[in-house]
């Protein structure tokens, strides 16, 4: 098999110092992956020798997609890498009434969270959708088992049935949530709950969220 990526042959060959006759492990990006056997080197390109394939192991029960108020760059950036390490599927940058960058680098953000699955030993790499208004994604979320909305005036969290297949997790702007989106959240019948009583700053409410909501389904 001969993979035509003069980045990944770089990664590879320069980067993690693998040499021809070691075994790495590719993914497709949607869950299945192949142990395959390094054969050489050929100008920005890797030939590989397939050993095996399945299915990763590691990912989580709970497919979440995480519904991200827009940040600044850099703080978004942080949040896309380090909730795709906790096991994010999905992350969907929201434009909601407090929002106040709105110039998001999406493409960056993908090879941020590329590089971040890579890492994790992921066998998804989450897909990081365009900039979407709130209105949209109260519908896109409607298709979800199950959908949490965080907020500091909302209850403890509570772990899904067992019989939930897919989340939402909601975090907000570093304003907040204004009281017409919490009512909403409210009459959707998501669950709105807290982060606890200290005050987290965005990036790092969307991780700890995002850790409670994928692998609240293993617990």
């Amino acid at each position: 098999m001969r993979i035509d990526d003069a980045d990944l042959a770089h990664q590879l060959r320069s980067v993690l110092k693998l040499t021809t006759g070691e075994t790495i492990i590719i993914g497709d990006g949607s869950g299945h992956e192949a142990y395959c056997r390094i054969v050489r080197y050929d100008h920005g390109a890797v030939i590989l020798e397939g050993l095996s394939v399945g299915e990763n192991p590691s990912e989580p029960a709970l497919r979440t997609t995480l519904y991200c108020a827009v940040l600044k760059s850099e703080n978004f950036e942080l949040a896309a890498e380090k909730t795709t390490e906790v096991g994010i599927s999905r992350i969907v940058p929201v434009r909601t009434d407090r929002t106040v960058k709105l110039n998001l680098r999406t493409e960056r953000i993908a090879r941020v969270v590329r590089e971040a699955a890579e890492l994790a030993g992921r066998g998804i790499v989450p897909a990081v959708d365009a900039v979407t208004d709130l209105d949209d994604v109260w519908t896109d979320a409607s298709t979800n088992d199950v959908n949490y909305f965080f907020d500091p005036s909302g209850e403890a969290f509570h772990a899904p049935s067992r019989g939930a297949r897919t989340a939402g997790c909601f975090v907000g702007p570093e304003g907040g949530w204004t009281k017409d989106e919490l009512e909403t959240a409210h009459g959707l019948g998501m669950q709105v709950c807290s982060l606890g009583r200290l005050v987290l700053s965005a990036p790092t409410a969307a991780v700890v969220a995002s850790y409670l909501v994928v692998r609240s389904a293993d617990l």
